[in-house]
């Protein structure tokens, strides 16, 4: 009979504590899942990212975002501005031909004249009944005929090469300077150094020879 009752008081026992942790465990807080803070902060940053990638849209209502055909086209940080680069322009020329006739200046002298005109040096001296020796001997201000249809030279017109830059000795003129190289008119030099044709450098002056 003890037993029996010992038995039966245990059972009792047994079955409260049961229901006591039961209804214990239905009654505890449940506990939510917390986010990391660092990666909240990548997560609020990758989605600010994409969303300025995309041009803001997908946006929230009320959020200033800017479509894209209406976005500007972004104005560089740096602008170059072209440097203008330096270049050798040539002195215009002046148009000069071959004269039906033509007089000596100081420096000059038939076969000169020859090189300078591409005229064959035989048929000016004959346009002038000269000899070579006559030739020779003309003098400044002396007016001779320049055949027209003429053979070319003939030989080796350019006695120096250029262009050039040529040092005056200070008795030289620009017919003189011409004459010396051969195939240059005065006309030209005097462009290229701006000045008259009548200019006489002084000794020592730099000329330019085109």
């Amino acid at each position: 009979m003890k037993n029996t009752k010992f038995i039966l008081l245990f059972a009792l026992f047994l079955a409260l504590a049961l229901a006591g942790c039961t209804r214990s465990a239905s009654t505890l807080p449940v506990v939510e899942a917390t986010e990391d803070p660092i990666e909240s902060i990548f997560s609020t940053v990758a989605t600010q990212t994409a969303l300025a990638a995309l041009g803001g849209q997908g946006g929230g209502e009320g959020d200033d975002a800017v479509l894209p055909d209406e976005a500007s086209t972004p104005t560089p940080f740096f602008t170059s501005t072209p440097i203008p680069t330096a270049t050798n322009t040539p002195a215009p020329t002046s148009e000069v031909s071959v004269p039906s006739s033509y007089t000596l200046h100081e420096g000059e002298w038939p076969y000169c004249l020859a090189r300078r005109f591409d005229i064959e040096a035989d048929a000016l001296l004959a346009a002038n009944g000269l000899t070579e020796d006559q030739a020779a001997e003309l003098s400044v201000g002396t007016t001779i005929n320049i055949p027209v249809g003429a053979a070319a030279y003939g030989g080796q017109r350019s006695l120096r090469s250029h262009p050039t830059t040529y040092t005056a000795s200070g008795i030289d003129t620009l017919y003189s300077i011409a004459c010396q190289f051969g195939d240059v008119w005065p006309e030209h030099i005097a462009d290229a150094n701006g000045q008259e044709l009548d200019y006489k450098p002084s000794g020592g002056e730099q000329l330019h020879i085109p």
